[in-house]
Protein backbone atom coordinates (compact mmCIF):
# COMPACT_ATOMS: atom_id res chain seq x y z
CA UNK A 1 0.00 0.00 0.00
CA UNK A 2 1.37 3.44 -0.87
CA UNK A 3 1.08 6.79 -1.88
CA UNK A 4 3.96 9.07 -3.83
CA UNK A 5 5.20 10.63 -0.84
CA UNK A 6 3.75 8.63 2.10
CA UNK A 7 4.47 5.23 1.99
CA UNK A 8 2.55 2.46 4.27
CA UNK A 9 4.13 -0.85 4.76
CA UNK A 10 2.78 -3.88 6.82
CA UNK A 11 4.25 -5.72 9.43
CA UNK A 12 2.00 -8.43 10.23
CA UNK A 13 -0.25 -6.22 12.65
CA UNK A 14 1.88 -3.45 12.46
CA UNK A 15 1.63 -0.66 9.98
CA UNK A 16 4.14 1.45 9.58
CA UNK A 17 3.62 5.16 8.13
CA UNK A 18 6.65 6.08 6.06
CA UNK A 19 6.92 9.97 5.36
CA UNK A 20 9.06 9.61 1.94
CA UNK A 21 10.20 12.86 0.49
CA UNK A 22 14.11 12.12 1.78
CA UNK A 23 15.21 14.13 -0.83
CA UNK A 24 13.78 17.16 1.16
CA UNK A 25 13.76 16.11 4.47
CA UNK A 26 10.57 14.90 4.66
CA UNK A 27 9.27 18.55 4.19
CA UNK A 28 5.34 19.40 4.12
CA UNK A 29 4.14 20.51 1.04
CA UNK A 30 0.61 21.10 -0.88
CA UNK A 31 0.24 17.75 -1.50
CA UNK A 32 0.77 16.76 2.35
CA UNK A 33 -2.85 16.94 3.82
CA UNK A 34 -4.12 14.59 0.75
CA UNK A 35 -1.64 11.76 0.74
CA UNK A 36 -1.52 11.56 4.86
CA UNK A 37 -4.87 11.52 5.58
CA UNK A 38 -5.43 8.80 2.26
CA UNK A 39 -2.51 6.83 4.20
CA UNK A 40 -4.81 7.24 7.51
CA UNK A 41 -7.83 5.87 5.86
CA UNK A 42 -6.49 3.04 4.51
CA UNK A 43 -4.43 1.45 7.87
CA UNK A 44 -7.34 2.43 10.11
CA UNK A 45 -10.17 0.62 7.79
CA UNK A 46 -7.60 -2.43 7.20
CA UNK A 47 -9.03 -4.60 10.56
CA UNK A 48 -5.61 -6.89 10.40
CA UNK A 49 -3.50 -3.72 11.89
CA UNK A 50 -3.90 -3.35 15.34
CA UNK A 51 -1.01 -0.76 15.47
CA UNK A 52 0.33 1.88 13.36
CA UNK A 53 3.85 3.30 13.66
CA UNK A 54 4.93 6.75 12.13
CA UNK A 55 8.53 7.13 10.89
CA UNK A 56 10.71 9.07 8.08
CA UNK A 57 13.16 8.00 5.50
CA UNK A 58 16.66 8.61 5.33
CA UNK A 59 18.40 10.48 8.13
CA UNK A 60 14.83 13.23 8.93
CA UNK A 61 11.94 12.47 10.60
CA UNK A 62 10.13 15.45 9.42
CA UNK A 63 11.09 18.84 7.57
CA UNK A 64 9.07 20.61 8.74
CA UNK A 65 6.80 23.00 5.93
CA UNK A 66 8.70 22.69 2.43
CA UNK A 67 9.19 26.66 2.69
CA UNK A 68 9.98 27.42 -0.95
CA UNK A 69 6.81 25.11 -2.13
CA UNK A 70 4.87 26.53 0.39
CA UNK A 71 5.98 30.43 1.72
CA UNK A 72 7.25 32.96 -0.87
CA UNK A 73 8.62 36.44 -0.04
CA UNK A 74 5.75 37.60 -2.02
CA UNK A 75 2.35 38.32 -0.55
CA UNK A 76 -0.23 35.19 -1.67
CA UNK A 77 -3.87 34.89 -1.52
CA UNK A 78 -4.63 34.28 2.20
CA UNK A 79 -7.54 31.83 1.35
CA UNK A 80 -5.24 29.14 -0.25
CA UNK A 81 -2.31 29.86 2.64
CA UNK A 82 -6.08 29.51 5.32
CA UNK A 83 -7.00 26.27 3.28
CA UNK A 84 -3.27 24.89 3.48
CA UNK A 85 -2.98 25.31 7.34
CA UNK A 86 -6.34 24.04 8.05
CA UNK A 87 -5.35 21.01 6.18
CA UNK A 88 -2.29 20.40 7.70
CA UNK A 89 -4.21 21.07 11.07
CA UNK A 90 -6.63 17.86 10.09
CA UNK A 91 -3.57 15.63 9.91
CA UNK A 92 -2.20 16.40 13.25
CA UNK A 93 -6.35 15.84 14.86
CA UNK A 94 -6.79 12.90 12.53
CA UNK A 95 -3.60 11.13 14.20
CA UNK A 96 -4.31 12.65 17.87
CA UNK A 97 -7.35 10.77 17.27
CA UNK A 98 -6.62 8.10 15.22
CA UNK A 99 -8.24 4.84 16.22
CA UNK A 100 -5.56 2.28 16.75
CA UNK A 101 -2.47 3.42 18.87
CA UNK A 102 0.31 5.04 16.61
CA UNK A 103 3.71 5.63 17.88
CA UNK A 104 6.42 7.81 16.55
CA UNK A 105 9.54 6.72 15.73
CA UNK A 106 11.60 9.57 15.91
CA UNK A 107 14.92 8.70 13.71
CA UNK A 108 15.87 12.39 13.44
CA UNK A 109 15.43 15.39 13.89
CA UNK A 110 11.79 16.73 13.73
CA UNK A 111 11.57 20.37 13.05
CA UNK A 112 8.65 22.20 13.36
CA UNK A 113 5.06 20.74 11.89
CA UNK A 114 7.50 17.49 11.62
CA UNK A 115 7.36 17.80 15.36
CA UNK A 116 4.31 18.26 15.65
CA UNK A 117 3.62 15.43 13.86
CA UNK A 118 5.03 13.05 16.39
CA UNK A 119 3.69 14.99 19.38
CA UNK A 120 0.22 14.01 18.20
CA UNK A 121 1.40 10.40 18.20
CA UNK A 122 0.39 8.35 21.28
CA UNK A 123 3.84 8.37 22.65
CA UNK A 124 7.17 8.71 20.99
CA UNK A 125 9.93 6.32 21.09
CA UNK A 126 13.69 8.18 19.41
CA UNK A 127 17.10 7.73 18.09
CA UNK A 128 19.59 9.12 19.56
CA UNK A 129 20.32 11.29 16.60
CA UNK A 130 16.81 12.74 17.00
CA UNK A 131 15.53 16.18 18.30
CA UNK A 132 13.04 18.48 18.29
CA UNK A 133 13.18 21.74 16.41
CA UNK A 134 10.61 23.98 16.78
CA UNK A 135 12.23 26.28 14.86
CA UNK A 136 8.54 28.37 13.44
CA UNK A 137 9.97 31.82 14.91
CA UNK A 138 13.59 31.49 13.33
CA UNK A 139 11.53 32.18 10.07
CA UNK A 140 8.88 34.52 11.71
CA UNK A 141 6.07 32.61 12.14
CA UNK A 142 4.43 32.21 15.51
CA UNK A 143 4.31 29.07 17.45
CA UNK A 144 0.50 28.60 17.02
CA UNK A 145 1.34 25.51 14.39
CA UNK A 146 -0.05 22.00 13.74
CA UNK A 147 -1.09 22.32 17.52
CA UNK A 148 2.29 23.02 19.26
CA UNK A 149 0.56 24.91 21.85
CA UNK A 150 -1.55 22.41 23.37
CA UNK A 151 0.37 19.63 22.44
CA UNK A 152 3.69 21.03 24.18
CA UNK A 153 1.47 22.05 27.43
CA UNK A 154 -0.07 18.38 27.41
CA UNK A 155 3.40 17.15 27.32
CA UNK A 156 5.31 19.45 29.52
CA UNK A 157 2.89 21.74 31.51
CA UNK A 158 2.07 25.26 30.85
CA UNK A 159 6.05 26.65 32.10
CA UNK A 160 7.92 24.36 30.07
CA UNK A 161 5.89 24.87 26.82
CA UNK A 162 5.98 28.41 27.23
CA UNK A 163 9.79 28.13 27.55
CA UNK A 164 10.62 25.72 24.48
CA UNK A 165 8.27 27.37 22.13
CA UNK A 166 8.88 31.03 22.96
CA UNK A 167 12.66 30.43 21.97
CA UNK A 168 12.02 28.16 19.46
CA UNK A 169 14.63 25.95 21.35
CA UNK A 170 15.91 22.58 20.20
CA UNK A 171 15.28 19.36 22.27
CA UNK A 172 17.95 17.13 22.26
CA UNK A 173 16.90 13.16 21.95
CA UNK A 174 18.49 12.93 26.09
CA UNK A 175 16.41 16.08 27.25
CA UNK A 176 13.55 15.38 25.51
CA UNK A 177 13.89 11.71 27.24
CA UNK A 178 14.09 13.77 30.37
CA UNK A 179 11.36 16.13 29.67
CA UNK A 180 8.87 13.31 29.04
CA UNK A 181 9.00 13.59 25.33
CA UNK A 182 10.16 10.48 24.27
CA UNK A 183 9.32 7.56 26.00
CA UNK A 184 13.11 5.71 25.56
CA UNK A 185 15.77 6.47 23.38
CA UNK A 186 17.65 3.89 21.47
CA UNK A 187 20.93 4.01 18.86
CA UNK A 188 19.63 4.58 15.00
CA UNK A 189 20.56 0.55 14.62
CA UNK A 190 18.43 -0.06 17.71
CA UNK A 191 15.34 2.13 16.82
CA UNK A 192 13.25 -0.30 14.33
CA UNK A 193 13.26 -3.65 16.14
CA UNK A 194 12.70 -1.72 19.90
CA UNK A 195 9.25 0.21 18.30
CA UNK A 196 8.59 -2.96 16.56
CA UNK A 197 8.74 -5.06 20.03
CA UNK A 198 6.91 -2.75 21.81
CA UNK A 199 4.10 -2.32 18.79
CA UNK A 200 4.24 -5.98 19.21
CA UNK A 201 3.51 -5.95 22.81
CA UNK A 202 0.24 -3.25 22.42
CA UNK A 203 -1.18 -5.48 19.17
CA UNK A 204 -0.94 -8.80 21.61
CA UNK A 205 -4.44 -6.98 23.57
CA UNK A 206 -7.36 -7.02 23.05
CA UNK A 207 -8.00 -4.92 20.33
CA UNK A 208 -11.20 -3.13 21.31
CA UNK A 209 -10.40 -2.99 24.83
CA UNK A 210 -6.98 -0.79 23.69
CA UNK A 211 -9.12 1.24 21.39
CA UNK A 212 -11.08 2.32 24.14
CA UNK A 213 -7.79 2.63 26.49
CA UNK A 214 -6.76 5.78 24.31
CA UNK A 215 -10.21 6.95 23.42
CA UNK A 216 -10.35 7.52 27.32
CA UNK A 217 -6.97 8.72 27.38
CA UNK A 218 -7.27 11.55 24.75
CA UNK A 219 -10.58 12.40 26.40
CA UNK A 220 -9.10 12.74 30.18
CA UNK A 221 -6.44 15.38 28.87
CA UNK A 222 -9.21 17.40 28.00
CA UNK A 223 -11.43 16.91 31.06
CA UNK A 224 -11.92 17.14 34.77
CA UNK A 225 -11.35 14.60 36.80
CA UNK A 226 -15.15 13.49 37.24
CA UNK A 227 -16.19 14.01 33.92
CA UNK A 228 -13.46 11.52 33.08
CA UNK A 229 -14.94 8.92 35.28
CA UNK A 230 -17.98 9.10 34.10
CA UNK A 231 -16.99 9.05 30.68
CA UNK A 232 -14.82 5.86 31.52
CA UNK A 233 -17.39 4.10 33.05
CA UNK A 234 -19.69 4.17 29.56
CA UNK A 235 -16.41 2.88 28.11
CA UNK A 236 -15.65 -0.07 30.34
CA UNK A 237 -19.18 -0.90 30.31
CA UNK A 238 -18.88 -1.51 26.67
CA UNK A 239 -15.80 -3.14 27.13
CA UNK A 240 -17.73 -5.25 29.43
CA UNK A 241 -19.91 -6.58 26.92
CA UNK A 242 -17.11 -7.08 24.18
CA UNK A 243 -16.53 -10.36 22.73
CA UNK A 244 -12.51 -9.90 23.63
CA UNK A 245 -13.29 -9.77 26.87
CA UNK A 246 -15.53 -12.46 27.49
CA UNK A 247 -12.82 -14.92 25.33
CA UNK A 248 -9.57 -13.08 27.27
CA UNK A 249 -12.09 -13.79 30.61
CA UNK A 250 -12.81 -17.31 29.81
CA UNK A 251 -8.91 -18.41 29.03
CA UNK A 252 -7.76 -16.39 32.48
CA UNK A 253 -10.28 -18.06 34.48
CA UNK A 254 -8.47 -21.42 33.06
CA UNK A 255 -11.70 -22.35 30.84
CA UNK A 256 -10.20 -23.41 27.63
CA UNK A 257 -11.15 -20.23 25.70
CA UNK A 258 -8.76 -18.90 23.54
CA UNK A 259 -8.51 -15.79 21.04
Amino acid sequence: MSTEEILVRKDGSIAWIILNRPEKRNAQGVSFTPSMLAALDRVESDADVAVAVLTGAGPVFGGGGDLKEIMSVDQQDPEWELELIRGYNRVVSRIYYFDRPIIAAVNGPAVGGGACLALACDFAIASDAAEYRLAFARIGLSGADMGAPFLLQRHLGAARAARYLLCAARIGAEEGRALGLFAEVVSPDRLEQTVRQVALEIASQSRRATSITKLALRRSAEAGLDASLEYEAYLQSFAFRSEGHKHRLGAFLGKGCNR
